[in-house]
């Protein structure tokens, strides 16, 4: 398994294409248009819970990204939710490596236990 600093995945939203990137040293959340212009930037170091209005080809929409626990970034309009996932293998590393530690809690409360 490579590590990779910048996770990266394109989504069609509103007849544009977008480029979502988060950069796992900085922790930079990152939206970007097909012509390289930025929607979207912020550090998401301190707040957990960020939910912010953007506006893509004149249609708004709301961003949810919550990494507290488990990660997840949803994008949403007035109808409902358009994308369910922004960045899904970091959503599917961070299930992992929940399960990892409580796997691992439950082998060390077990061994504690029974001893």
């Amino acid at each position: 398994m490579v590590f990779e600093r910048v996770q990266k995945q394109n989504h069609h939203v509103a007849d544009s294409e977008l480029t979502i990137s988060y950069d796992r040293f900085t922790t930079r959340f990152t939206i970007k248009a097909a012509e390289e212009e930025v929607i979207y930037s912020a550090l998401l170091m301190f707040i957990p819970i960020r939910n912010k209005e953007l506006s893509i080809n004149n249609q708004l929409f709301t961003l949810k990204i919550r990494w507290l626990i488990l990660w997840q970034s949803k994008l949403e309009n007035s109808k409902g939710v358009v994308i369910k996932e922004l960045l899904y293998l970091r959503r599917r590393k961070s299930i992992n490596l929940f399960i990892y530690l409580i796997l691992i809690t439950s082998i060390k409360a077990g061994i504690i236990l029974s001893a």
